[in-house]
């Protein structure tokens, strides 16, 4: 097992990676990363991607602050498990926090461990491919929800060459929150959005209820970024596929 210490994570600064192995004995193995946040309650951004198992990654408080997981910490709900691909998104204040990898499987899980912090109402600076939607050849739609206990979903889509797509986010309900989107694409594949990665930002109504995206074309491999700007959200997406 190991236990870094990955000190303060600075404001809006590029992400932090840890490259780390779980070794492959058929009993759950884990790794922990301690870190510190400043004054400003800020968007933490933290991932994992492995190359398979059963896997999970946490989120805790650590009361105690001493860099080390122990019975007195706090979970911070909810956590995520998956195969692959794992993410988290929390609204952190000021604090002392520790991040799980945990994972079992019969030989050795390889994995790149990614933290950011992000100012409130920014976009998502981690490109993890949360949502899978595949390659996206007609309409389709999909609901979810953002709020400080998830503040931002990826979805992750293909287009082939002859195809054009059209984008909306419509917030529901009468909650008092806010969301923004982007389109973006991980060119190097470093698990980040850099400068020249951002493809398209959405347009918002004057009553800041309906995101949209018009004439996306392109093959390739995509993001819909959809974050928290404030609040709480329930959302719903619509893909309106057309033939370029």
């Amino acid at each position: 097992m190991v236990e870094k210490n990955l000190g303060f994570i600075f404001l809006d600064a590029a992400p932090k990676t840890e490259n780390g192995v779980l070794p492959g004995v058929f009993q759950t193995q884990q790794d922990t990363y301690a870190f510190r946040t400043g004054t400003t309650t800020a968007n933490v951004n933290v991932s994992a991607s492995f190359s398979g198992g059963s896997t999970q990654l946490a989120l805790f408080r650590d009361n105690n602050a001493n860099g080390r997981l122990d019975n007195v910490d706090s979970f911070l709900s909810p956590g995520t498990t998956g195969t692959t691909f794992l993410s988290l998104n929390k609204s952190l204040g000021k604090g002392n926090f520790i991040a799980r990898v945990q994972g079992i499987s019969g030989s050795n899980m390889f994995y790149t461990f990614k933290i950011s912090r992000s100012s409130p109402g920014s976009a998502n600076p981690l490109t993890t491919p949360e949502i899978q939607l595949g390659t996206i050849a007609q309409d389709l739609r999909r609901r979810d929800r953002i709020s400080d206990q998830d503040t931002a979903d990826n979805f992750a889509f293909t287009l082939d060459g002859n195809s054009s797509l059209n984008i909306a986010v419509r917030e529901l309900g009468n909650q008092k929150g806010d969301a923004n989107i982007r389109v973006v694409q991980d060119r190097n594949g470093n698990g980040s959005v850099d400068q020249n990665e951002v493809v398209v930002k959405g347009t918002s109504t004057l009553k800041g209820n309906l995101d949209t995206i018009t004439g996306l074309r392109g093959a390739g491999d995509y993001i819909l970024q959809v974050c928290q700007s404030s609040g709480n959200t329930q959302f719903g997406v619509t893909f309106d596929h057309s033939a370029a």
